[in-house]
């Protein structure tokens, strides 16, 4: 089962897409986060072990994360995209890698028409 955690770049639209297709999302409004560091979201996802999901690159800043020693960080470029098209996205990307222990320390970058991962 697939566990993330969101940041505030990450639209409620989008939250509700996945979990209505059985992904466990906590948000950083959720657990009380709202307007914190970045470095204090991440941490917390690794705390949670979570899944961070974001829009914001600066999650892929491997010198400030240790993304290597985290659940997995995913980065959506939202580039003018429709919120069923992120959802759409998201899920596809997971049906590929299986599960979430396959895709611990690694970090995604997912575009509309490219997928990068990197392991860290």
């Amino acid at each position: 089962m697939f566990k993330f955690f969101t940041d505030e770049c990450v639209n409620t639209d989008v939250v509700l897409g996945l979990r209505e297709n059985g992904v466990d999302v906590l948000t950083v409004r959720e657990a009380g986060l709202t307007g914190t560091d970045d470095d204090v979201i991440f941490k917390s996802a690794v705390k949670n072990k979570r899944i961070l999901l974001s829009f914001d690159r600066g999650f892929g800043d491997i010198f400030r994360f240790p993304i290597g020693k985290s659940e997995g960080v995913i980065i959506v470029l939202v580039n003018q995209m429709r919120k069923e098209e992120i959802v759409r996205i998201i899920l596809t990307f997971l049906a590929v890698i299986k599960t979430a222990a396959s895709f611990k320390g690694k970090l995604a970058i997912l575009g509309k028409s490219r997928i990068r991962v990197i392991k860290r």
